[in-house]
């Protein structure tokens, strides 16, 4: 324990020896590391592979006495396998992670803990939630980068028409103000055009519809993972909620529940339908399109509470036994999910950042409404679910909405599997 703790005292003073060469403090010790990126070609002149270069060259211009090798992998099965092969062989230092991944890599000692790199300023700069997917067994096993925070999305044009005024951050709707809402946003255009007051991406697998699970006080897991808890009253109650809207409200399109990601953006485009949940992504497609909207938070439910969830996206290092390397590797990727790197390369921002101290995404009122979501939103700790039961599950959500199953009925069906599977993996 004592040789641990020295282990971890010597990459701290690295990783600040570091920082300090940089800054003409000390002499660099010269360092290279491998950085695998997906969708990267080397040569590419498509505006990920640019924007890939840009970083590691911003990067080796503020940290001169540390060469990033970029290497591009696609985005496809092989690219996995390419990533899979450099991971076994740790031929590779720096690499983009899904939660999904952190378990099983843990389990391999494959990726090193982050915290012993972090500052008491970066875990002041990280909102208190945004550690929560990257955390398993009480360590922070990756650096956290952006959200894909769900909000609201309305039709300016079709919220005018019909005398809806949306909701603030600062006064949001309750649920049932946003039920009203969508009746009076449900209706048929002098043309005949049926116009719906709201959707959003139901089909298996794409479910864009999930802060839902959490407005009234649920979720899909206990804080800690090890429990199912998406059959509990306060999460069946939400689900149920939103099944409703098909099933007795009737403000949906007919495709809700079976609809993906392109057909609910293609719907709202079209003006026939007023309202969806959707990420932040979408907004660079609306105004490429010049077509009206505006952003506001989800309804709040039980809880009285705002309420978003999303993607992560953030990065891992591989666990190596050369300090030198492993303080320069956890360098690098603090340096591609802070505020650094937003500085330097003009819209870097994808999504917006999980630090207090980056705003640079929120360059117009969209993306600062989506930007100040961050804060209230609820993430999942990462657990290694089977592609089999992830199936299961999304056809069980799939069965809620459709109004084959009650959201009882279907969250009691897949408890005691989704629980089985917990338990193999926590045991």
């Amino acid at each position: 324990m004592q040789n641990r703790h020295l282990l971890q005292a010597s990459f701290i003073v690295t990783i600040l020896a570091l920082t300090l060469a940089a800054c003409g403090q000390k002499t660099p010790v010269p360092v290279t590391i491998m950085y695998y990126r997906r969708g990267y070609v080397e040569g590419g002149e498509d505006a990920a592979s640019r924007k890939a270069l840009s970083i590691v060259k911003a990067f080796q211009k503020r940290y001169p006495h540390i060469t990033v090798t970029l290497v591009g992998i696609p985005y496809t099965p092989e690219g996995t396998n390419q990533l899979e092969a450099a991971l076994n062989a740790r031929e590779v230092n720096v690499f983009s992670v899904a939660p999904s991944m952190l378990p099983d890599l843990i389990r391999r000692n494959l990726i090193s803990n982050v915290e012993p790199f972090m500052t008491a300023e970066d875990k002041k700069d990280y909102y208190e939630n945004a550690l929560q997917l990257a955390t398993v067994d009480g360590k922070v096993y990756a650096w956290p980068q952006w959200v894909t925070a769900v909000a609201m999305f309305g039709n300016t044009r079709l919220l005018e028409q019909r005398g809806v005024t949306p909701p603030t951050l600062e006064d949001p709707w309750t649920w049932q103000e946003f039920v009203e809402a969508s009746h009076k946003l449900t209706f048929t255009q002098p043309d005949g055009t049926h116009v719906y007051g709201f959707s959003a991406a139901s089909a298996p697998g794409q479910e864009l519809y999930l802060p839902v699970f959490y407005m009234d006080g649920g979720r899909l897991r206990s804080p800690d993972a090890h429990v199912f808890t998406l059959q509990e009253p306060e999460a069946v109650s939400a689900l149920q909620k939103l099944a409703d809207l098909r099933l007795t409200e009737n403000v949906t399109p007919p495709d809700f529940g079976m609809a993906g990601q392109t057909d609910v953006r293609t719907q709202f485009k079209a003006g026939t339908v007023a309202m969806i949940m959707e990420t932040p992504s979408f907004i660079t497609e609306l105004e490429s399109e010049a077509i009206p909207f505006v952003v506001f938070p989800n309804p709040v439910g039980e809880t009285g509470q705002l309420v978003t969830t999303g993607g992560f996206g953030m990065f891992s290092v591989v666990e190596v036994d050369d300090p030198n390397v492993l303080a320069a590797s956890h360098l690098f990727a603090r340096y591609l999910t802070g505020t650094e790197v937003a500085q330097d390369i003009p819209g870097y921002q994808l999504a917006p950042s999980l630090r207090r101290s980056n705003t640079m995404y929120a360059t117009n009122e969209p993306r600062l409404v989506i930007s100040r979501l961050v804060a209230y939103g609820v993430y999942e700790p990462p657990v290694d679910i089977s592609n089999e039961l992830t199936r299961e599950f999304t056809l069980a959500l799939q069965s809620i909405l459709l109004g084959e199953k009650t959201a009882q009925q279907a969250m009691d069906e897949i408890a005691p599997v989704y629980q089985q599977e917990l338990d193999a993996q926590f045991k």
